[in-house]
């Protein structure tokens, strides 16, 4: 049986999430690590966590043993958060003057963010509120490393979610656009905030996110947290024309890309939904459609009956048909 577009996407959706969520690494330092770190044991995590707790001098060693401890193995996740204490303990180390310790605490933080649901609320409630000051930081690998932090903690539930947003989690990422590495990093974030979110996404942040990603590069990701936030009850109202007019001059290239590839196009596959949810907008679609040769472009797609975008496509095509009321439309647009 066919797959149907709408269930494809929400399943392709959920599968990249907790792909990206659990994926998400500290690749450098993972490179880096010497075969006796790769055998850290939960006596190792305890005993660092310890010195934490205690205010011991804790090294630049003793937060990357812990960091990558963390990574290798999520039963150190909860022997860490076991030893009461010890949180707060990394997180004097996330706000020290201490640059290098600051950077590897972010990543320790970054790893228990990989763990359930209560760990995550825990680690949330200890460290986010820093976490989020830290997006200001000058110094941008903590910057970076703190938005995948708190891309990660969202990725676990709405539950977290909602703790990261009363703490203005969701207003600053919505601001950070000044670097290319932690523009990602906030895209990362902001694709698992509105994931889980859906409509329980304040209109407010709903808002601030639309008139952000004007500024920035039509990328997959992009495109992907746009058609997440396209199915928002408040989309339309939010929905720019300076967006949408970035999204159809994007559409004919999209379309190139599809027909030279032999895959699902993903690029393709979100303008074209977006563009389908924008009902406020059709006039403005149907006119760049007609107006640009766009019509050329849709029936070479068509033509590589791909049922996923077609049906999308037919979507959007049904769409632009109802709100113009011309029976001849698709003839027009097609012929």
């Amino acid at each position: 049986m066919e797959v149907e577009p709408v269930s494809f996407i929400r399943e392709s959706t959920r599968n990249l999430i907790k792909l990206s969520r659990r994926m998400h690494r500290d690749e450098e330092s993972d490179s880096r690590r010497s075969l006796k770190e790769t055998s850290i044991t939960s006596e190792d995590i305890a005993s660092i966590a310890s010195k934490l707790k205690t205010k011991s001098a804790i090294t630049v060693t003793d937060l990357r043993t812990l960091k990558n401890g963390l990574m290798s193995d999520t039963k150190h996740i909860e022997v860490f958060l076991n030893e009461h204490g010890a949180l707060r303990g990394l997180v004097r180390e996330l706000t020290g003057l201490n640059v290098d310790k600051q950077c590897l605490a972010a990543g320790c933080c970054c790893n228990l963010a990989l763990g359930d649901v209560k760990a995550c609320s825990t680690v949330a409630k200890a460290a986010g509120s820093y976490l989020v000051a830290a997006l200001d930081n000058l110094t941008v690998d903590l910057a970076v490393t703190c938005a995948w932090t708190l891309g990660n903690l969202a990725g676990s539930g709405n539950k977290v979610c909602s703790i990261l947003a009363a703490q203005g989690a969701l207003s600053k990422l919505s601001d950070v656009h000044t670097n290319e590495d932690l523009q990602d990093a906030a895209l990362y974030a902001l694709l698992h905030f509105t994931s889980q979110m859906k409509d329980q996404l304040k209109p407010e942040h709903l808002q601030k996110i639309l008139q952000m990603l004007p500024k920035l590069e039509l990328t997959t990701n992009l495109l992907h947290l746009l058609f997440i936030l396209s199915c928002h009850d408040h989309f339309t109202e939010n929905m720019s024309e300076q967006l949408l007019e970035k999204l159809l001059k994007d559409l004919p290239s999209a379309i190139e890309e599809y027909n030279r590839q032999t895959k699902v196009h993903y690029k393709l596959l979100y303008i074209v939904r977006v563009l389908a949810n924008s009902d406020k907008m059709y006039g403005l679609t149907l006119n760049y459609c007609l107006n640009n040769n766009v019509c050329d472009g849709f029936k070479s797609v068509l033509s590589r009956n791909n049922s996923v975008i077609n049906n999308s496509l037919f979507w959007l095509l049904g769409n632009l048909h109802k709100y113009c009321n011309d029976d001849g439309l698709i003839v027009k647009l097609l012929s």
